[in-house]
């Protein structure tokens, strides 16, 4: 379960939220991340969910697992820089 305790240190996913096209809009992973992680650190459960989705070193499982559903065809990837 990946926990930051401040913003810079969750830029290796933000960074990983560029490639995917939930990055641009509400991601459940990461909303889920975010919303739950710092209460399931003393539930074991809990934090493995939360580790299987984003292990520890801020990487979306959930992305590696579902590339070709997530991941921002090259068209898609240009037109976000555009704006």
């Amino acid at each position: 379960m990946a926990y930051f305790s401040n913003s810079s240190e969750g830029e290796c996913l933000s960074n990983q939220c560029d490639l995917c096209r939930y990055g641009e809009g509400p991601c459940p992973v990461y909303a889920v991340q975010l919303n739950y992680n710092y209460e399931a650190c003393d539930n074991e459960v809990a934090s493995q969910i939360l580790n299987d989705l984003i292990n520890d070193d801020g990487t979306c499982e959930m992305y590696k697992m579902f590339k070709k559903d997530f991941a921002l065809t090259e068209g898609e990837r240009t037109q976000l820089n555009l704006f």
